[in-house]
């Protein structure tokens, strides 16, 4: 076994006993087949590569419509609010306000301008663009693929719940032999790994496909070096690799449907499908949850309308052609200091720009069923899983120049970037139209007060302003809500969808708290962003925790510790706005958020109250009213108590036991 192979490395071909699984001298692997995977150049690009074939010939015309749209929303929103800010005249701090106001109109009008097309696309009869049809017969496979499950200090038995599930899932469509399952760990704490290694012996007793664990004895690179290492080991014996996350689930149905289609399409690299979020227990969970099955896929059918082959990749949920990741996504150690220097965090969306550049397409699979995930359970984890995105995130910000990538690349990085950075910007809009309003002309302050007596008095109304600002408010709301309510009218539209959503009254009850509890948190997630990117550019990058994925509930000292200065700032605001009924009135919605920001940490984590929603049906899903057979399965699998100890030749071996010493 070569210096760099792991502790554990467990083949599936014959049934052993568990203290076999950590004893090496029994250890069988699979026959190593390397793929060189070099390390791609940054700083230049000779080019030479074939470009990929796009599946539409409109392409460009649907980027300029796209275009187009996002700029006429965003010119009159922005035109909107101008018209509110310039009354009585445009001081320097209003004009630092417009200026800002311009990129953040312009971001939520693209969020709009894609769910509107995905919604036109899906009230119609949309083709996939790669031929992937759910209700097709079922392809026979002629490659083999690996199934990649990294791990890092997770919960082994849901772990293995899931993959117990995918693989009878594949044996029913009777391409076990197709598909290989890897579990490859990067887990650092001892009694995790032995568990993983506990679960793993009985798994492969059980597996129809050939199933494998490997351990590494160092984590570099963290999941993109994990999956790095499975390249180099293993990768040339097989066609196509699926990339899963530890949360990751997906139907038999859909993982050969993506085979065939990289099968069907030698020029495709990636295909990256929209997973679905299920099993929330939680308020938060279940919001987020019933938010994205209702009107994520209007947003997801219109920007694989307008990507093509130019996609994105999430990192988890899709298959990649191994040989095409080989020859062109050896990420380097970025230069310089962090955060923009080291490891490169933000891994996937780098992945699909040098695979593109390197000729390959990247594509969406917008219609396949069957691909699912969980989603974090409590807000302080969201924000935890959010701050390592923003970092790796940021650090694209020097990449967006790599030369050769195509331009629709560099795009995906600066949304990537952006959806970061809005944060600090709208921060900072507010904070100059604060400053603005309290250091106001005495004409501007006049301006406004005979506005409000006028309306009072029902006297002679300046409907240019009335109408200027209701303008602004309704285009505001349409830009950020719309997408939520065009998903809730393609539901309506779908007489046999409305059931698995609990019906019309609780899917439209279940709209209003959504949005309503979405508009409280959003100014938290502008305070937790902004900090996060203040502290990593000062850098303090923070490291790489194991997520919770089960935590059913956060106390009142936790959620202070975190979330506290929040609502403090909220308060001192309110108590600032007070003496200023009209100031307190316009930012009376995002000094809610702030000020809950405590109480709406700690609802949201409360698992009782969660499942006190779901017996009334609120926030009812489809996949959850009649939950999918591989979900039933993984779920009632997870429920077996795990395996907490081995005993090799009579000695137990039991949490203090080194990783070493197990070997």
């Amino acid at each position: 076994m070569s210096d760099r192979s792991s502790l554990f490395d467990v083949r599936s071909s014959t049934s052993v006993s568990l203290d076999q699984v950590v004893r090496r001298d029994t250890v069988e692997i699979p026959d190593e087949a390397a793929l060189a995977m070099p390390v791609q150049p940054l700083s230049f690009w000779q080019g030479g590569a074939r470009r990929a074939t796009a599946l539409t010939q409109d392409m460009n015309l649907r980027r300029w419509m796209l275009g187009l749209m996002t700029i006429a929303m965003g010119v009159a929103g922005w035109k909107a609010s101008f018209d509110t800010i310039a009354l009585g005249g445009v001081t320097r701090l209003e004009a630092v306000v417009l200026t800002l106001l311009a990129p953040l109109f312009l971001a939520l009008s693209l969020w709009f301008c894609t769910a509107l097309i995905g919604f036109v696309v899906l009230m119609g009869r949309p083709k996939d663009p790669l031929g992937i049809d759910s209700e097709a017969p079922m392809p026979k496979l002629h490659t083999r693929t690996a199934i990649l499950m990294p791990v890092y200090n997770e919960d082994a038995a849901a772990v293995f719940a899931r993959l117990r599930a995918m693989d009878a899932s594949i044996a029913e469509t009777g391409a076990a032999r197709n598909f290989d399952i890897f579990v490859i760990s990067d887990t650092r704490d001892a009694q995790v790994a032995l568990a993983e290694q506990a679960c793993f012996a009985r798994f492969r007793r059980e597996a129809n496909c050939n199933v494998y664990y490997r351990i590494r004895k160092e984590n570099t690179g963290r999941k993109a070096g994990n999956v790095a290492d499975w390249v180099s080991r293993w990768g040339s014996a097989y066609e196509h690799m699926l990339v899963l996350d530890a949360d990751s689930l997906m139907t038999g149905d859909a993982m050969v449907r993506l085979a065939d289609a990289m099968e069907r399409h030698p020029g495709a690299g990636l295909i990256q499908t929209m997973p679905m979020i299920i099993n929330g227990q939680t308020i938060f969970a279940r919001t987020l949850q019933f938010a994205t099955r209702l009107y994520g896929r209007v947003a997801w059918t219109g920007l694989a309308w307008w990507s093509g082959s130019e996609s994105s990749f999430w990192g988890h949920n899709a298959i990649v052609r191994t040989r095409a990741f080989a020859e062109t996504c050896g990420l380097p150690h970025l230069p310089g200091p962090k955060p923009f220097g080291g490891e490169v965090m933000s891994h996937d969306a780098l992945e699909s720009a040098l695979l593109r550049r390197g000729g390959w397409s990247v594509h969406l699979a917008p219609y396949l069923d069957g691909s699912y995930e969980e989603s974090p359970s409590n807000l302080l984890d969201f924000a935890t899983r959010d701050r390592r995105w923003c970092r790796g995130n940021i650090q694209h910000v020097p990449l967006i120049a790599l030369p050769g990538l195509h331009w629709m690349s560099r795009m995906h990085l600066v949304i990537g970037v952006l959806s970061y950075a809005l944060s600090p910007l709208w921060f900072f809009c507010l904070s100059a139209g604060l400053i603005s309003r309290a250091l106001m002309p005495e004409l501007k302050k006049a301006a406004f007060t005979m506005a409000d007596l006028k309306a009072a008095a029902h006297a002679l109304i300046d409907w240019s302003e009335i109408q200027a600002t209701a303008w602004a408010m309704i285009i505001t709301f349409v830009l950020l809500f719309g997408p939520k309510i065009l998903g809730a009218i393609l539901v309506l539209a779908r007489k046999g969808e409305v059931k698995g959503f609990g019906g019309k009254r609780r899917m439209a009850a279940g709209l209003g708290v959504e949005m309503l509890l979405s508009a409280l948190v959003a100014p938290m997630l502008m305070f937790t962003q902004t900090r996060a990117i203040v502290e990593i550019l000062a850098g303090k990058v923070g490291g790489w925790a194991a997520q919770r994925r089960d935590a059913d509930k956060v106390d009142f000292k936790e959620a202070w510790a975190a979330m506290g200065w929040i609502s403090l700032s909220g308060l001192i605001l309110a108590a600032s706005f007070w003496f200023t009924p009209d100031l307190l009135t316009a930012t009376a919605p995002i000094l809610a958020g702030l000020v809950l920001a405590v109480p709406l940490t700690m609802l949201g984590a409360h698992k009782v109250a969660g499942l006190k929603l779901k017996a009334n049906g609120l926030f009812m899903t489809p996949e959850e009213r009649r939950p999918p057979a591989i979900v039933r399965a993984a779920v009632g699998a997870a429920c077996e108590p795990p395996i907490r100890w081995f005993a090799r030749n009579g000695r137990p071996i039991g949490p203090t036991t080194k990783i070493r010493d197990a070997a």
